[in-house]
């Protein structure tokens, strides 16, 4: 591997990277905070042994939030062609993010319903329109990746989509059961703060970041409506 870094001015675009460093590192302390008791440090805590599956599903998604971190890193080091290289990681771990979480998904979503119209209900209130969401923006975020303006954002949000479930866990630390709403809310705070500090950087709202809010909202309020419902 070369590690040759190229070389990229100062100014506002260093700032901007900067920005999204730190968005990389607040999704994954979002991330471990969710799952620290019942996955990263569940030998500490005691809970209960989980499957091959639900350990692997978990593997899948920790590498893709770390591989995240790292990629936004690389890039505000101006390190471009390891992070280019790196992509390549990024292509087959996405796929088998997508993959391992499907699989998951439709196990429990058969294991509950017998018949097709609460299948659709489950598969939506188990995140699966979120999964959908996240393997569409990285789909997305490939095909325009030297769109650089487009890519990062599509990167962001694609993993914003996946937090749902550490925040449904988070406020199960605080009451009895997850909380639909909560979760909901959390999201839609993520979202907007994204877009904001965004919006703030470069006095004006990139189309990017508007549509990818607007479809993260949409999504998380259907989630949060089906599993009201189901």
């Amino acid at each position: 591997m070369s590690g040759a870094v190229t070389s990229l001015p100062a100014g506002p675009r260093g700032g901007d990277r900067q920005l999204f460093v730190w968005a990389a590192a607040l999704l994954l302390a979002c991330v471990f905070a969710g799952f620290a008791r019942n996955y990263y440090l569940r030998l500490w805590f005691g809970t209960r042994v989980i499957t091959p599956l639900v350990h692997a599903h978990g593997l899948l998604m920790s590498s893709w939030v770390a591989l995240f971190v790292a990629q936004t890193w690389l890039i505000e080091r101006g390190r471009i062609r390891i992070h280019r290289r790196l992509g390549v990681l990024g292509v087959l771990l996405a796929a088998l993010a997508v993959a391992g979480a499907a699989t998951l998904t439709l196990a429990q979503v058969v294991r509950r319903a017998a018949d097709i119209p609460h299948r659709l209900l489950l598969f939506v209130a188990f995140d699966g329109v979120h999964l959908l969401v996240f393997a569409g923006l990285v789909t997305a975020a490939l095909l325009l990746r030297r769109r650089g303006d487009i890519h990062k954002r599509l990167m962001l949000f694609a993993t914003v989509s996946l937090l749902p479930p550490a925040f449904g866990r988070i406020t199960g630390y605080f009451t009895r059961h997850e909380s639909p709403l909560t979760v909901l809310l959390l999201m839609v705070a993520v979202i907007l703060a994204c877009v904001v500090a965004d919006s703030l950087r470069h006095r004006r709202l990139h189309p990017a970041a508007a549509a990818c809010a607007a479809l993260l909202i949409l999504s998380s309020a259907a989630t949060q409506l089906a599993q009201r419902y189901s």
